[in-house]
């Protein structure tokens, strides 16, 4: 159980520290972008896309870069299938966590695990975006010209020992997110770069089945 849920913190979502995103302003009529926000990503029926993994640590002086496909399909369902360096598999599917890496298969459900079930709805949300009501985070929004910056602080005592912050950065011409940067307690962090995308295209229910 310890090491699948090391595994979900490794793939989910550093840019800067909380005070220094150079190039963006912060809005302050939050209740307003929030009203535009969720209008803009309930638009958002499916996702298709690349995506670009680098994982940072301290202790290494070179990223670590993961390559593969990306799926979401409303409602909360996400498949991320690794193909470079290595194979590996994740679907998360309403309540269950599917992981294949290489001969070994785990299915979790999210509803036997607090942190589990909060980290399944970090990822959902980030990417259909409906973090702004979730009451684990406080949240600050920044904009420029083309992109919000969206900053989650952790406020569950479970998450706030895992992250300091997550940072996700959002499309203004469609809401849906460009990447999602999980930065550890420790300083390590994870940034997924979500491209090539294609939204609301028909994705198979088949992709996100959970045997």
């Amino acid at each position: 159980m310890c090491k699948l849920c090391c595994l979900l913190l490794l793939i989910i979502p550093s840019l800067f520290s909380a005070a220094q995103y150079p190039g963006y302003t912060q809005i302050e009529n939050t209740p307003s972008f929030k009203q535009q926000f969720v209008q803009g990503s309930e638009k958002i029926n499916s996702i298709t896309c690349d995506f670009v993994q680098e994982k940072n640590l301290s202790m290494l002086s070179e990223k670590i870069v993961s390559k593969g496909k990306f799926w979401y399909k409303k409602d909360k369902r996400i498949r991320m299938e690794y193909d470079d360096p290595f194979q590996y598999l994740m679907i998360l599917n309403n309540d269950n966590v599917y992981v294949k890496d290489g001969q070994k298969e785990n299915t979790v459900s999210t509803r036997s695990n607090a942190l589990f079930r909060q980290i399944n709805a970090i990822m959902i949300d980030c990417v259909k975006g409906n973090f702004l009501g979730n009451p684990d985070f406080s949240i600050k929004v920044f904009e420029n010209g083309s992109t919000f910056l969206i900053e989650l602080s952790p406020l569950a005592k479970n998450l706030k020992a895992y992250f300091k912050n997550i940072s996700v950065i959002i499309d203004k011409k469609d809401y849906s997110a460009d990447s999602i940067d999980m930065v550890e307690l420790a300083g390590d962090n994870t940034v997924i770069h979500f491209i090539n995308k294609l939204l609301n295209s028909n994705i198979p229910d088949e992709l996100f089945t959970i045997h």
